[in-house]
């Protein structure tokens, strides 16, 4: 046989599976009827496989004969290092086939923290342990910059937050999960915090305004500039708050008022006055479209299922019938 000189990428390159398998058969049983009957295939299409690795190595692999079938020293060579390759390849195949199937069984979830939204989130992890028993499940309340800055170094599968604050990477897919009523929270101290006061009452007062994540206080003046001409205020001042603690000690030290939602444990158990706005923020998980763990979207189905079963959330006071005080 000519021998065919080729670069060794282009020599892998033109190897497949299926030629290899047939070689290292044959390699080791020294039969072609018994590699057909192995391979589930004639034996012409066993001899074209062999003849094509031959052409493609440019080398002679067997000696063949009407009476025997014998490797050529080149074979033996080739039959190692196939072999070597074939069960290097299977244990390699078998730990990423283990690493993917113990992925399928953990989400890694992170959401805001102040949202009282543990019931639905458990909710839905019952639904998903219906399917999979053996589901591990982590969950963690973050500041804002955190749960952003954990979401795009993926050491969290999902987060759940406010549509303002949706992560700026591309490939980022999302579920709205609930609509909440926002209020405006207000110091009992304030002056104008009377009997009978509105929400127009406080339309000029300062108003606060949460960081999100890592942004320069510019941009956080941005989008309070926006949110306030949304709601018709024209406020004396923007105080921006590096958190959402900050932001409700502010409200509370009379520093100026706060926009926040009814899912807030501070707004449901402050002493903080809670004016009705008339408007709804969208809560959202987020996560990476991907992610190489299948089991986060059908997760963040079965969340958006969960926040939006019926009488879910009946009880949570609407913009008409919340009193002044929570």
């Amino acid at each position: 046989m000519e021998n065919v000189r080729r670069m060794p990428g282009q020599v892998r390159d033109m190897l497949n599976e299926t030629m290899l398998r047939c070689f290292l058969t044959l390699a080791g049983n020294l039969s072609f009827t018994k590699t057909a009957q192995e391979m589930y295939m004639t034996q012409q299409a066993v001899s074209k496989h062999i003849v094509r690795l031959e052409e493609t190595l440019g080398f002679r692999l067997f000696l063949r004969t009407r009476h025997y079938v014998k490797l050529t020293r080149a074979g033996e060579m080739y039959r190692d290092l196939f072999a070597r390759y074939q069960e290097e390849f299977d244990q390699v195949t078998e730990e990423v086939t283990a690493y993917y199937m113990d992925l399928q069984k953990q989400i890694k979830l992170g959401y805001l923290e102040m949202l009282d939204i543990s019931s639905c989130i458990a909710d839905a992890l019952k639904q998903a342990r219906q399917k999979d028993a053996e589901l591990r499940f982590s969950g963690v309340k973050l500041p804002q910059h955190e749960l952003l800055e954990q979401f795009a170094a993926r050491e969290l599968d999902m987060i759940i937050t406010y549509r303002e604050f949706a992560p700026k990477e591309s490939g980022v897919r999302s579920h709205r999960i609930l609509n909440t009523p926002l209020v405006l929270l207000v110091s009992p101290e304030d002056p104008l915090n009377v009997p009978g006061a509105t929400v127009a009452d406080f339309r000029s007062r300062p108003f606060i305004k949460t960081a999100a994540g890592r942004e320069p206080a510019a941009e956080t003046r941005e989008r309070a500039l926006h949110q306030c001409r949304e709601l018709g205020f024209t406020p004396e001042k923007i105080v921006v708050a590096p958190n959402l603690e900050s932001a409700y000690m502010n409200a509370e030290l009379g520093q100026g008022v706060f926009v926040s939602t009814m899912l807030s444990r501070v707004s449901l158990h402050s002493s903080l006055t809670c004016f009705p706005i008339g408007k709804e923020e969208e809560l959202r998980c987020f996560w990476h479209e991907n992610t190489e763990n299948r089991t986060v979207a059908r997760f963040a189905d079965l969340l958006q299922k969960a926040f939006q079963a019926p009488g879910r959330h009946e009880d949570q006071p609407g913009p008409e019938g919340m009193g002044d005080h929570v």
